[in-house]
């Protein structure tokens, strides 16, 4: 399955959302696609998970659950201490040990369909980041090297002109820039659980507009793009998911 169950959500499963990959702070998208799939109820049912399947991965779930518990104690809303960088980092590092655990048990259980539906969805996730040069550093958070594998499949794939690539680039720096002016108006921001404190209709109006510009982006990139590349690029993604369902749910 090589880079797909690298690419969607430890993050949202921990409830922590991000500003690291996507160009939406509510939908926050972390390093794990598959690390979702253990408890996301859409998730499991788009790739028809049966009920063998979920008893086969019933070990790593419950040991994502506990590291997910660690890692809200630790840095959650209700957390005692201040920020701990280095504390952040051991949890990290342990992140990456269990997501390759989960990668072998996903690896052992699911179908070959299955594993290209999720990589499908993980591509999805990625949003505009996926057409970005693996090669140059980005402003924010490194990519990671599942990051950059996604990155140079689709980019090998697509062979987008340099014309194309500027296009596109125009095109992802409005989403963020509109993004950005959404989450400061509905005061959200930075490394923290996702709408935590905020009315649940006041962060269900700003995923809504988030939602609305991405769309009306992702339909322009598609005209941007060739038949033969429309071709391609369906393929690779696949029918649209509704990535809204693997938000985390608003704490109040």
């Amino acid at each position: 399955m090589r880079w797909i169950p690298c690419v969607l959500a430890t993050a949202l499963c921990a409830g922590v959302a991000t500003e690291a990959s996507a160009q939406q702070i509510m939908i926050a998208w972390g390093d794990e696609v598959s690390t979702l799939l253990l408890t996301n109820a859409a998730l499991q049912a788009e790739i028809k998970l049966t009920g063998e399947q979920k008893g086969k991965l019933k070990p790593v779930t419950e040991k994502q659950a506990k590291f997910n518990k660690e890692f809200t104690d630790a840095f959650g809303p209700d957390a005692k201490a201040g920020f701990d960088l280095v504390q952040f980092n051991v949890m990290r590092e342990k992140q990456a040990e269990l997501a390759a655990e989960v990668k072998t048990a996903l690896d052992n259980a699911l179908t070959a369909d299955q594993r290209k539906r999720l990589k499908q969805i993980a591509l999805q996730a990625m949003n505009f980041m996926i057409f970005n040069d693996p090669d140059v550093a980005p402003k924010g958070p490194a990519y990671t090297d599942a990051q950059k594998a996604a990155m140079k499949e689709v980019g090998a794939a697509l062979k987008l002109s340099d014309e194309q690539k500027k296009a596109i680039k125009v095109l992802a720096d409005g989403v963020s820039n509109d993004s950005r002016k959404i989450r400061e108006e509905a005061a959200l921001g930075g490394l923290t659980p996702a709408g935590v404190g905020l009315p649940p209709e006041k962060v269900a109006a700003a995923n809504a507009k988030l939602d609305k510009v991405r769309k009306e982006a992702w339909v322009k990139v598609e005209t941007a793009l060739n038949e033969s590349q429309k071709k391609i690029w369906k393929e690779l993604v696949g029918e649209p998911f509704d990535l809204a369902t693997l938000r985390p749910t608003p704490k109040k």
